[in-house]
């Protein structure tokens, strides 16, 4: 029997339209429809089409639909809904908080937080209740390794979601909540200037290496005041310019070397700059990466000081 719906629907729903238990039980076997959670289904076409983060928020919906009413989606669910991305999150279990005092509940399928809701950390998304961002950040850096929270910490601010003053203010309020101390670090990290996950990654290793801090986001210009291009990692008293090379929505897709990036590179070497580069393959084996960077910064000890001048982009 054919199915027509698009979205996720429940048993309750099909048998409404006509369907029977049978039909539900032949589509299963057949591979027509996929169990998001008993009593819940979507058709096998459609579940296919949809990336992690829908996949999440379908499970979310579903479980949502037999939770306490005063349940609020939080952690990771909330993120998931407020569009942020995320990297090296499971998405795999619904996280809900409740404004009660007592020990978290886990299950195969959801997690349940219990722990004090001001009305100042809630809002709606998708007609749900949900922690708001700054909330939700904090909540994910006192679970999460330091990374990842930081990861998203990063796109949050850089989205315009919240702020290093926000954050630090809902750090005060979650002051004596598990996870406090590493969530202090996780936000002390945090920067609106990356441009990408892959630039948020870059920075933590960077920040791991026996070097001085890099200036984050500096234009680089010529002898007579000229732009030359960005330096997203400005090491000036070293003549270094590091580059993440990658885009897509993780920063993670090879960049193909255009003519512009070409040129752009070619002129910061005119100028005297060692330009290093590197993409998301790199950042997955940190050796190579250490050794990279450590090349560059040999090279530059050799080559003169560089011309022009560099400022800091405004944003």
């Amino acid at each position: 029997m054919d199915f027509d719906q698009q979205g996720m629907f429940s048993r309750t729903e099909a048998l409404a339209r006509g369907y029977t238990d049978d039909d539900l039980r032949r589509g299963r076997a057949s591979g027509e429809i996929v169990t998001i959670r008993r009593g819940y289904f979507v058709r096998a076409d459609v579940y296919r089409r949809l990336d992690a983060h829908r996949r999440h928020a379908v499970l979310a919906e579903a479980i949502y639909a037999e939770s306490s009413t005063d349940a609020v989606f939080s952690h990771v669910s909330a993120a998931v809904l407020h569009r942020m991305e995320t990297w090296d999150i499971p998405l795999d279990k619904v996280t809900f908080t409740i404004a009660r005092s007592y020990a978290g509940k886990k299950g195969r399928q959801r997690v349940l937080h219990g722990s004090p809701l001001p009305p100042t950390d809630l809002t709606e998304r998708d007609g749900f209740p949900v922690t708001a961002p700054t909330r939700t950040i904090v909540d994910l850096a006192r679970s999460l390794p330091l990374h990842p929270a930081v990861c998203i910490g990063d796109y949050a601010m850089r989205a315009g979601l919240t702020t290093h003053r926000e954050l630090q203010g809902a750090l005060t309020d979650a002051r004596n909540r598990t996870g406090i101390a590493k969530a202090r670090q996780a936000v002390q990290s945090m920067s609106s200037r990356s441009q990408s996950t892959g630039e948020t990654r870059s920075r933590m290793l960077l920040d791991t290496l026996p070097l001085p801090p890099p200036l984050l986001r500096q234009s680089v210009y010529d002898e007579v005041g000229g732009y030359v291009g960005s330096a997203p990692f400005l090491y000036p008293d070293q003549g270094v310019v590091g580059r993440y090379e990658g885009e897509g929505v993780y920063g993670a897709d090879p960049v193909l070397t255009d003519i512009d990036g070409r040129r752009e590179r070619h002129r910061m070497e005119q100028l005297g700059w060692t330009v290093v580069q590197w993409d998301w393959e790199d950042l997955s084996t940190p050796r190579e990466f250490t050794d990279r960077i450590a090349r560059a910064f040999v090279q530059a000890a050799s080559n003169r000081i560089p011309l022009g001048h560099y400022s800091s982009t405004s944003k």
